[in-house]
């Protein structure tokens, strides 16, 4: 999941922020920003959390506590706890950064981890136009999609709001995924991982990296996102396609 948003925020149009609301920890500062970074990076999330803390009646500072990942400063960070120790801090915190998010000017692309256990994001769920899980195309990832689907369910009260991104890793297919979740597959992508390295272990891009076939897949799923959003229901889950994903949440990677 970490790596879709993380591609999907660096291959959007507009300002987009990408918060790494994962209770059990962060990806993208020890990964992709690891030689990227060129200031301090503040402590994140946790510390929005302790500013929260400190006065419950102020208004969450989050822009004092995110940083840029592109040099425009068009595509933001805020980057989630080091230590999963710190994930009970963060609780008391959702209803509140929702609120902010929900608000905020630009879009927001908020990586929730694996959801379903009792340290679900769940006033993010909520809050979300679209919530995406991201799984892989193989028995075990259905099957542990399933459960996890089902808490989504009741917690979205959409269902529209709810679809699949599959990646191409295994023997199930994504039509076959479609079937037995009952939830639209909105986007196949491939699996390749030396391009995938490059968002989720910050390894130096190939030449061919920005053409390939995973950033033309990502840039698909962007504007068929975008086409969500605006039309408020996934009227196409025609999958095989290179497109669609997720903001909001998911279910693994």
């Amino acid at each position: 999941m970490t790596t879709t948003a993380l591609g999907l925020a660096l291959t959007w149009p507009g300002r987009v922020l990408l918060a790494e609301c994962d209770p059990m920890g962060r990806g993208v500062l020890p990964g992709f920003m690891a030689d990227r970074i060129r200031e301090p990076t503040g402590p994140g999330l946790l510390g929005v959390a302790m500013a929260a803390e400190a006065d419950p009646r102020a208004a969450v500072p989050l822009e004092e506590y995110v940083m840029p990942i592109a040099d425009d400063g068009r595509v933001e960070l805020l980057h989630g706890v080091r230590d999963p120790r710190h994930g009970v801090r963060l609780a008391p915190l959702w209803p509140r950064l929702a609120e902010v998010l929900v608000e905020r000017d630009g879009d927001v692309l908020a990586d929730l981890g694996r959801v379903g256990g009792t340290d679900t994001p769940e006033d993010l769920l909520k809050a979300a136009h679209l919530v995406v899980m991201v799984l892989g195309s193989t028995l075990p990832q259905v099957d542990a999609a399933a459960p996890r689907l089902d808490a989504l369910k009741e917690l979205v009260t959409d269902p529209a709001a709810i679809g699949l991104c599959v990646i191409r890793e295994g023997s199930y297919r994504a039509s076959e995924a479609e079937r037995v979740l009952h939830t639209p597959v909105l986007a196949e992508l491939p699996c390749s991982p030396v391009d995938a390295a490059v968002l989720s272990d910050g390894a130096r891009p190939r030449l061919t990296f920005k053409s390939s076939l995973l950033v033309r897949s990502l840039d698909g799923l962007g504007r068929r996102i975008r086409t969500l959003m605006a039309t408020g229901s996934p009227d196409d889950h025609a999958t095989g396609s290179p497109g669609p994903v997720a903001p909001a949440a998911g279910g693994r990677r």
